[in-house]
C-alpha cells in the first residue's frame, strides 16, 4: 500500500511538472549555488519502466578539476522491490537488503547545466538531462532507458 501510494505521489509530481512546467528554470542559473566547491547532501529516486522504486541518499563531492559533483562512496541504494515481513504486513525498501551502487567514484557526474549520468551496478549506465525548478533543490527528468528520476538537493 506504501509503495502504490508514493508512486502516485512522484507520478504526480513528475506530470505536474512536466506538462504545467510550474517554477521551471535555466539549470546553469538554478544549480549555480551548489557547485561552490563544497560537498552537497542529495536524495535520488528513481522509478523504473517496471514501476519499482529505488532510492538512494547520501553526498555528492565537488571535483574541482572538473567543475562537477560525483559520489565519493557506494551508495547504497534501497529497492522498493526488496521487501521484509513484519508483524503488520510486507514492508518495501528492506534496510536490510542494501545494495551497493558504486564501486568508485564517478558512479553518479552532475554537471551545473543539469546533465546527470550514471553507472550504477543494479542498472548499468544511463543520463538525463534534469529540469530544474526555481529553487534548484528538486530536480527531475527522463532517463535515455526510462527511468523516472528525480534528485533533490536537502
Amino acid at each position: 500500500m506504501k509503495f502504490n501510494k508514493l508512486f502516485v505521489i512522484l507520478s504526480t509530481i513528475f506530470f505536474l511538472a512536466n506538462y504545467i512546467k510550474i517554477g521551471e528554470a535555466s539549470c546553469s542559473e538554478q544549480l549555480e549555488g551548489y557547485f561552490n566547491q563544497k560537498n552537497q547532501n542529495v536524495q535520488l529516486t528513481f522509478v523504473r519502466p517496471q514501476g519499482d522504486v529505488v532510492y538512494i541518499s547520501n553526498t555528492l563531492f565537488y571535483y574541482p578539476y572538473g567543475s562537477f559533483l560525483t559520489n565519493g562512496n557506494s551508495f547504497p541504494a534501497l529497492f522498493s522491490s526488496k521487501t521484509k515481513t513484519t508483524p503488520s504486513g510486507v514492508q518495501p525498501f528492506d534496510i536490510d537488503q542494501k545494495q551497493t551502487s558504486f564501486y568508485d567514484r564517478s558512479g553518479i557526474i552532475l554537471r551545473q547545466d543539469g546533465s546527470l549520468s550514471i553507472a550504477a551496478l543494479w542498472s548499468g549506465p544511463f543520463k538525463v538531462n534534469l529540469t530544474c525548478t526555481n529553487s534548484g533543490s528538486l530536480n527531475y527528468g527522463i532517463a535515455d532507458n526510462g527511468y523516472l528520476v528525480s534528485l533533490q538537493f536537502k
